[in-house]
């Protein structure tokens, strides 16, 4: 059995490692915590930067989750620690650098790429992606650990207010399809919770207490993500460990069955027709949503991934 760790890490996903949190290790914590978002777990210490050099002495593995950050701050303190370093690769190559010019994109990718190939040769970095569609667009090879949600924690499905729910910040992305949402809104009532600068009507949920609340009683979820982004994110994950519906676009990797647990939608046409479909039928977005959530706890289920996780943890301390 996996002794209890202390792990060092950076917090640039307050989600993942509110589930992280489950693997009852000990961690320290860099980066500040999202209280909105999630509360902070009992096991987790948030520490500065100048207070690592009084805590490394005690860490037994570092874990980095942003490439380019976490490999020049994170890594160089783990190999003078000499300690063993995990790097979690949460997006695909294509994302690497996708807020700048055409050709900066293709020389951040490029650097990343072969960073990161050559820490693996080294044998000093293992890694872990959040998904297969990840792990199949990176050149190094590494344990597939898919997201974890709390199903337990999740509040019972109501759907009683007929509107869509948005959830994520910084819509104003490229792999968001902001073009739609505007439009669908003008014919059918949406809730969008998260920050984004300059969205009218956008607010990020009080705290998590909200955030499930919001879950249970919206009617249907909607995920607007597109390659190279995934076909859901965590809070598409939750909404169907909450049993709600799903509509989503179209996407070669996705957990939504068009039918079954949700719809897929490749235009605005579709998108107003299923949107208005479950949201003048509670009994069938019921329907689909106990089916959302059967997905999520067969395939997400936070036990899964606290299993995986210390799997990778126990044979990375036995490594080094």
């Amino acid at each position: 059995m996996l002794n209890k760790l202390k792990i060092l890490t950076v917090n640039h996903h307050t989600a993942y490692l509110y589930s992280l949190a489950k693997t009852g290790h000990a961690f320290y914590v860099l980066g500040g915590w999202d209280h909105f978002s999630r509360p902070i777990p009992e096991n987790f210490q948030l520490i500065s930067w100048d207070e690592v050099r009084k805590v490394i002495g005690q860490v037994d593995i570092f874990i980095g989750h942003q490439i380019t950050a976490d490999v020049k701050g994170l890594f160089p303190k783990c190999i003078r620690a000499g300690k063993p370093y995990i790097q979690v690769i949460h997006g695909r190559k294509a994302r690497t650098g996708h807020s700048r010019s055409k050709m900066k994109r293709v020389v951040k990718r490029i650097y990343a790429s072969s960073i990161l190939k050559t820490l693996e040769w080294s044998g000093l970095v293992r890694f872990v992606f959040v998904s297969d569609y990840d792990k199949s667009d990176w050149p190094m090879s590494g344990v597939v650990i898919d997201l974890g949600i709390p199903v337990g924690e999740m509040y019972d499905y109501k759907g009683n207010k007929a509107s869509l729910l948005v959830v994520g910040n910084a819509l104003k992305r490229e792999h968001f399809d902001l073009e739609s949402l505007m439009m669908l809104r003008e014919k059918i009532p949406v809730k969008i919770t998260g920050e984004t600068t300059g969205l009218a009507e956008s607010r990020p949920a009080g705290d998590w207490d909200e955030l499930r609340t919001f879950y249970s009683e919206y009617r249907v979820f909607l995920n607007l993500t597109r390659e190279p982004e995934k076909g859901y994110n965590t809070a598409t994950l939750e909404a169907m460990a909450t049993g709600m519906p799903v509509i989503s676009l179209d996407h070669p990797f996705t957990p939504i069955k068009d039918g079954w647990n949700g719809y897929l939608v490749k235009d605005l046409d579709a998108l107003v027709e299923k949107s208005s479909l479950l949201l003048n039928d509670l009994g069938l977005a019921r329907r689909l949503g106990e089916n959302a959530r059967k997905t999520a706890k067969e395939r997400y289920h936070v036990d899964t991934f606290v299993e995986r996780w210390n799997a990778v943890l126990e044979e990375s301390c036995k490594c080094n």
